[in-house]
C-alpha cells in the first residue's frame, strides 16, 4: 500500500507501455498466468488490438532423491488480444493463444547469444543440440512425457479491468481474469480446468520521459490434469518495470517478472521464477507500434533460458 501511495502521489505525465511478457515454461504456460496489464486504460471510445509471437528455448536437467526432470525443447506462443470498453471506466480484454512445442532449432544460436552477452549457459554444453523431450518422474514413476512436436489452441482468457484512477501523472486499475479450458492438457496447450486471478496495476512518471509501473496479484488455478498431485492451490505473481521515452517514436523498457511456484517440488524448474525482460516499442504512427523483447531467467533453471518476442499493436 505504501508503494501504491507513492505512485499515486508522484506528479508528472503517464504513458507507460509494459512489455507483454509472461513465463513460457511449458509446465507453467498451461495455467492462467496473466500478461502484464497497463494501468491506464484506453478511452471509452477506443479499443486496442495486439498480436505477439513469443519463442523460448529451454534445457533443464534436474535430479532429486524423489524427482527426475528433463526439459529440452522450444515452446512458442502466438497471442491475439483485443481490449475494448463497456463503460467509461470498465474494459474487457480477450486473449486467444496458440501454442506449439518442438525440438530446439535455436540451440546453436542461443549458445552464441549467451557467449556474446555473458549470460550463464547452464548445462547446455553437456547435451546435443536440437533434441526434444519433456519428461518428469516422481518416486521412480514417469508422470509426464512428451517427445513428439505438437501445436494447438491454448486456454482462452477473458479479463475485466476497472480504472481506479487516471490522472496526468499516475494511474491505477484493478483487473480480474477467467481462463477457460479450451486447450488440450495432453498436448500441454492447456490445463484442462478453469483458473481465476485478480491483480492491481499501477504506474507513475518519476521524472520527465521516465515512468515506473508494476502489477501484483493472485492466481487460483483449477485442479489441473497435469501433475495434479503436485499442484499448489494459490500462486502469487507480479511485475516491476521502468520505461524511458527516448524519442517520440521510441521507448525502452526493463522489467522484472516473477511468480511463485505452481507445484510442490524440490526441482528449480517447477519452483519460483524471476525473469528480466528488456526491449521496447517503435511507433510507426500515433496509433500503431511494434514491440521487441528479450527475456532471460535471472533465477537460472526456473524458466526458459531465453525468450524472444515480436509484437504488433494498434489503437482504434
Amino acid at each position: 500500500m505504501c508503494l501504491l501511495g507513492f505512485l499515486l502521489l508522484t506528479k508528472t505525465a503517464v504513458a507507460a507501455t509494459p512489455l507483454q511478457t509472461h513465463d513460457l515454461n511449458p509446465l507453467t504456460l498451461v495455467y492462467g498466468l496473466p500478461l502484464i496489464s497497463p494501468a491506464k486504460l484506453p478511452g471509452p471510445d477506443q479499443s486496442f488490438f495486439s498480436a505477439s509471437y513469443n519463442r523460448s528455448n529451454t534445457l533443464n536437467v534436474e535430479d532429486t532423491p524423489s524427482e527426475n526432470l528433463f526439459i529440452d525443447g522450444e515452446t512458442s506462443e502466438l497471442n491475439l488480444i483485443y481490449l475494448f470498453s463497456i463503460s467509461n471506466n470498465t474494459h474487457v480484454r480477450l486473449r486467444i493463444p496458440f501454442i506449439s512445442h518442438r525440438a530446439g532449432s535455436l540451440d546453436n544460436f542461443i549458445d552464441d547469444f549467451h557467449d556474446t552477452f555473458g549470460f550463464p549457459a547452464g548445462k547446455r554444453a553437456d547435451y546435443p543440440a536440437d533434441q526434444f523431450l519433456f519428461s518428469y518422474s516422481l518416486d521412480g514413476r514417469e508422470r509426464l512425457r512428451m517427445d513428439t512436436a505438437n501445436h494447438g489452441l491454448g486456454d482462452i482468457s477473458i479479463d475485466a479491468a476497472y480504472q481506479l484512477y487516471a490522472g496526468s501523472s499516475q494511474a491505477a486499475s484493478i483487473w480480474t481474469s477467467i481462463k477457460l479450458p479450451s486447450g488440450d492438457n495432453d498436448l500441454l496447450t492447456g490445463s484442462g480446468k478453469i483458473d481465476a486471478s485478480l491483480w492491481l496495476s499501477a504506474e507513475s512518471d518519476f521524472r520527465q520521459d521516465w515512468s515506473s509501473y508494476y502489477n501484483i496479484g493472485l492466481l487460483i488455478p483449477g485442479k489441473s490434469q497435469i501433475l495434479p498431485e503436485l499442484q499448489k492451490s494459490t500462486v502469487y505473481f507480479g511485475t516491476a518495470g521502468i520505461e524511458w521515452r527516448a524519442m517520440d517514436h521510441l521507448t525502452f523498457n526493463i522489467q522484472l517478472d516473477f511468480h511463485s511456484a505452481f507445484y510442490n517440488s524440490h526441482t528449480t524448474f517447477l519452483g519460483d521464477s524471476i525473469q528480466i525482460s528488456s526491449g521496447g516499442h517503435i511507433k510507426l504512427n500515433p496509433s500503431q507500434r511494434i514491440e521487441i523483447v528479450v527475456v532471460e531467467d535471472i533465477y537460472v533453471g526456473a524458466s526458459p533460458d531465453v525468450t524472444f518476442q515480436l509484437g504488433y499493436s494498434q489503437l482504434f
